[in-house]
């Protein structure tokens, strides 16, 4: 099967820093795959990377076109969506203008919008509240909602479920749910290893911005040394 993204001898620098090694892997089309490992392990910015949101230099290939070195929207506009750890919502302004905003064209995403009001209810209910009034949960489903409307074909989400209630972790992890039931590609970089184990098709273990283990979420739980080397705190 042709790779949806092919990432090869990846680096990233902050300024002087270092932070990613070489990371090379490659995600199919519809495949799920977690990025787990240490804070500082590099995932982050392995996101921001490949958005175009971090220096970076190697080879990030899309649905076989070389992406790296375009700006953020140009990479969006192949359809990539990049879901951040920090909620990004528009403050002033209503639920569905934020998941409007996210449109690609106006008769698919009414009809994803629909979809995913009848997902999440509870988002439905707040239609015409402004975003700095909802919760943090609340500004994390609409942000990972609003990315979904552009019907991209990959979606990049950096720790979805950080800070929630276990009520909004519930949610998120249906939504992600829901992404693979729709086949739709994800790397997801996941804190919290009882989601990323049970979403995922493969894992990426990373740690001192390299890769330093790929396979199946079973493989993953039948290798203890990898987990007491790169995972346990």
């Amino acid at each position: 099967m042709t790779s949806l993204l092919e990432v090869e001898n990846l680096h990233a620098y902050y300024g002087l820093s270092h932070i990613l090694h070489g990371v090379t892997f490659a995600i199919a089309p519809g495949e799920i795959v977690s990025v787990v490992g240490r804070n500082g392990a590099g995932r982050s910015t392995l996101l921001k990377a490949l958005m175009g949101m971090a220096k970076a230099t190697g080879s990030v290939r899309f649905k076989e076109q070389e992406i790296s070195g375009l700006k953020t929207f140009e990479i969006a506009r192949h359809g990539i969506a990049y879901v951040p750890e920090e909620r990004a919502v528009f403050p002033s302004l209503t639920v569905e203008q934020n998941l409007l905003l996210g449109l690609k064209s106006a008769a698919a995403s009414r009809r994803t919008m629909e979809m995913l009001l009848r997902r999440f209810p509870q988002l439905a209910l707040r239609l015409q509240t402004r975003a700095d009034a909802l919760s943090g949960g609340e500004q994390q489903m609409l942000s990972l909602c609003r990315s979904l409307m552009g019907e991209p074909a990959l979606m990049l989400i950096d720790e979805p479920t950080e800070g929630l209630s276990p009520q909004m972790v519930r949610q998120v992890a249906d939504f992600l749910f829901m992404l693979k039931e729709q086949g739709v590609a994800v790397l997801l970089v996941e804190q919290k290893m009882k989601i990323a184990l049970e979403i995922s098709q493969r894992v990426l273990v990373m740690g001192q911005g390299k890769i330093v283990f790929t396979g199946t979420p079973e493989e993953l739980r039948d290798n203890p040394e990898i987990s007491r080397v790169w995972l346990a705190l």
